[in-house]
């Protein structure tokens, strides 16, 4: 009878420490957020130097990135989304960026 309480004390704890572990998010989050926002504005400026661009980068917690802002140039606009979906860690991307004309 003790053997069989055991394997059920065992369980629970396992169960418990599952339970935590997958459900907090913890502030590792907002480090990768920004850490993926860091990179792809890396990678713009490295692609563009010398360029200032106007851009908005919002990251969610699944990694899916919203660009807006303006730029002047249709292939700049193209580029920068393929920059972003590129980007480690993305999921996704909504390019809403315009072209000024």
């Amino acid at each position: 009878m003790k053997r069989n309480q055991w394997v059920v004390v065992v369980g629970l704890a396992l169960l418990i420490i599952g339970s935590v572990a997958c459900s907090s998010r913890g502030p590792h989050s907002d480090i990768d957020q920004a850490g993926i926002e860091a990179n792809i504005r890396a990678q713009i400026a490295t692609h563009y130097p010398g360029e200032t661009f106007d851009i908005s980068i919002e990251v969610s917690e699944a990694g899916a990135v919203k660009l807006s802002g303006d730029v002047d140039d249709p292939d700049k606009k193209t580029r920068i989304g393929e920059i972003a979906r590129n980007t480690p860690g993305v999921t996704g991307v909504t390019n809403n960026i315009t072209v000024r004309e």
